[in-house]
């Protein structure tokens, strides 16, 4: 299989991502006159209120993926769930409406969602390609990527639907790096997914586990080699100078490259595995910007007011000199919906 970790800072590349156009969801803005930082190197956070529910939410603290197509519709998903829910935003009133449920799965075990993405006319969704952290246990479900498509002229899923299942199973596996700590618990620095982003046809898979040596890791690899079912499909992984005991949480697509939530990379201990390596109660979690290529990670600082998990993150706005985020916490009732700007 081939593959290749990224360890240095390729510069025009990093350029041109700034030429990108951001999320569909995220609206463009001037620059204030106060500008003082470019672009994905941000230096402070500030809560900027919250947003709330309309409807009725499945699995409501258990709040894992969000991601939007259009700027009215998007989609959120539940880590005890095997549904998804469109729901339709209102900037104006600061609402999530929820309007239908879409089933993933028929039957079996939860698909341990993780996160979405979004991008064209397609919803991705993935499960966290782990086993369970309490019991050590191996469900199938959990190990799922789905492409959900969506009509353009409604921004809801297409009627019938068109859902496609993959896994990334086979290149966690095999990969050299990641290979021997796939199918082993988070409290055992195990494989587990809890980011993903598109971009160009590619998809960047953001891992929770494992931490190695003060590095955290993003799967990158083609949507259409993974779906179109290559055996084994080409792909990059990354390594990112997080720090020791950080992983991924969530990643999102800016123009700047990637703002990611970082957290801890372990698991709290469970009655089965006692102890927990690098994992810390007390560690906080993290707004990070990354370019998309090098190793280098730009710190901006932890999320104030965390109540629960921060499991995910919708880009709401974008300007030359901040970006405004909407941001869902595992924990407590309707996800928290928290606005936050960096700056």
């Amino acid at each position: 299989m081939h593959k290749r970790i990224v360890t240095h800072v390729a510069g025009l590349l990093s350029l041109l991502m700034i030429l990108v156009v951001g999320p569909a969801c995220g609206k463009s803005e001037s620059p204030s006159p106060q500008a003082s930082n470019p672009p994905g190197r941000w230096t402070r956070i500030k809560e900027e209120g919250r947003y709330s529910f309309r409807g009725q939410v499945a699995e409501d603290q258990d709040l894992s993926g969000i991601a939007c197509i259009s700027d009215r519709f998007g989609l959120i998903g539940a880590d005890e769930s095997r549904d998804v829910q469109v729901i339709e935003i209102s900037r104006k009133d600061k609402t999530l409406r929820v309007r239908d449920t879409v089933s993933l799965a028929p039957s079996g075990d939860e698909i341990d969602i993780e996160a979405i993405a979004a991008e064209g006319d397609s919803y991705y969704i993935i499960g966290s390609h782990g086993i369970s952290k309490k019991q050590g246990e191996v469900q199938s479900n959990r190990c799922s990527l789905f492409r959900l498509g969506v009509d353009p002229a409604t921004g809801r899923p297409t009627r019938p639907l068109s859902l496609e299942r993959t896994s990334l199973s086979d290149i966690l596996r095999a990969d050299p790096v990641l290979g021997e700590y796939f199918a082993k618990p988070l409290q055992l620095r195990g494989v587990n997914i809890e980011g993903l982003a598109a971009r160009n046809g590619r998809l960047f898979v953001g891992l929770r586990g494992p931490n190695l040596d003060g590095n955290a890791f993003v799967l990158e690899v083609g949507a259409n080699d993974v779906f179109g079912g290559k055996s084994q499909p080409s792909y990059t992984l990354h390594r990112l100078q997080m720090g020791p005991g950080l992983g991924v949480r969530e990643i999102v697509a800016v123009r700047s490259g990637f703002l990611l939530i970082a957290g801890n990379s372990a698991s709290e201990p469970s009655e089965k595995y006692t102890q927990s390596v690098d994992y810390a109660q007390d560690r906080e979690f993290l707004m990070v910007a990354w370019d998309g290529a090098g190793a280098e990670v730009h710190k901006i600082g932890p999320i104030p007011d965390v109540v629960g998990k921060a499991e995910a993150m919708l880009v709401l706005e974008e300007a030359q000199d901040h970006v405004t985020v909407l941001v869902l916490f595992d924990g407590p009732r309707q996800g928290r919906p928290t606005i936050y700007r960096l700056y």
